[in-house]
């Protein structure tokens, strides 16, 4: 007990002094959690439905929930909303964001997006309910619930038909959630910041068949001496059949392994899981695994001159 505990401790006090965007398996279903100017490059209007369940034998491990939806609005301004929820032991935060996305090469070969972000988070923790070895611990008598706080992100996409190249910082500024102030929004090389850069890229090999390969990188400024800045990286292979299935691995620096699977079960309605866990990790005896749901919905929306899609990994993209 006190070792889960202990790394209860750890997850909720990196928590707090941030909100990290965590990749999950099936990121590229809807890439506008890390990038704003995905909103509205499906062409479509898209929903989106999303349930993790990560460390699954660990008591009070992390659940996340979101709900997005993003759309066109004409050819060159893109429109998205997400609801997030994430669950970690006594600890919940919630999100809502508006992301806007403007073409400023709609004519070009070579698309060029920029997007904006705004968000408001709160953080609410439950410690009245947690089992102390001291019941009147005066640190734990009280719950601790943070007012509504703003945060801004900007993001850039430069794409083809073939393939996307992008650019991120998802939250510019870092909340300290212990008082409900703005930690810093000044410093970009402060540690809580994430920078990211993700692509990927469209393949056909033949008639049915596609791969599509992606990867990401996500740096800030490291903590450690005689270390400038941490990075981590994913690169994922999957491969599309027939417009209708899709599988593929992908691998992270961080000792992390996913398998994904996609089936469209009706023409407009496409249904993914994955199941990653960690190798070569401390935590692995304690580490069921992660399992994570996908459902997605997307509207095809008429328009008088169809742009061309952003290539990720949507089984619409044909």
């Amino acid at each position: 007990m006190k070792t889960f505990f202990a790394i209860g401790l750890v997850l909720l006090s990196n928590f707090l002094f941030a909100q990290r965007e965590d990749l999950h398996a099936h990121y590229t279903y809807n890439l506008m959690a890390v990038n704003p100017a995905y909103a509205g490059l499906e062409n479509q209007l898209s929903v989106t439905l999303l349930h993790r369940s990560q460390w699954a034998v660990f008591p009070g491990a992390p659940r996340l929930q979101t709900a997005s939806v993003h759309a066109p609005f004409g050819r060159n301004v893109g429109l998205g909303f997400s609801f997030v929820r994430e669950q970690i032991g006594p600890e919940q935060n919630i999100a809502i964001k508006g992301d806007y996305s403007f073409t400023i090469r709609s004519e070009e070969k070579v698309k060029i997006v920029f997007g904006l972000k705004a968000a408001l988070n709160m953080l609410y923790i439950n410690l009245i309910d947690l089992e102390l070895d001291d019941p009147d611990d005066p640190s734990f008598l009280n719950n601790k619930q943070s007012i509504l706080l703003p945060n801004f992100g900007v993001g850039i996409i430069a794409y083809t038909k073939d393939y996307y190249l992008g650019f991120s910082i998802p939250d510019l500024i870092v909340h300290n959630y212990l008082n409900n102030t703005i930690y810093s929004s000044s410093h970009l090389w402060i540690s809580s910041k994430h920078y990211y850069f993700i692509g990927g890229a469209v393949l056909p090999l033949s008639h049915k068949l596609i791969f599509k390969p992606s990867g990401y990188f996500r740096f800030s400024h490291s903590e450690q001496e005689n270390k400038f800045m941490d990075i981590e990286a994913e690169i994922g292979m999957m491969a599309e059949y027939n417009s209708s299935f899709h599988g593929g691995l992908s691998v992270r620096t961080e000792n992390k392994i996913a398998a994904f699977l996609g089936l469209k079960i009706l023409p407009d309605l496409d249904l993914g899981y994955s199941f990653d866990l960690f190798y070569f990790n401390k935590l692995q005896k304690y580490n069921g695994g992660s399992h994570e749901l996908v459902l997605k919905y997307d509207l095809y929306i008429k328009q008088r001159k169809k742009p061309i899609p952003c290539p990720t990994f949507q089984l619409q993209y044909h």
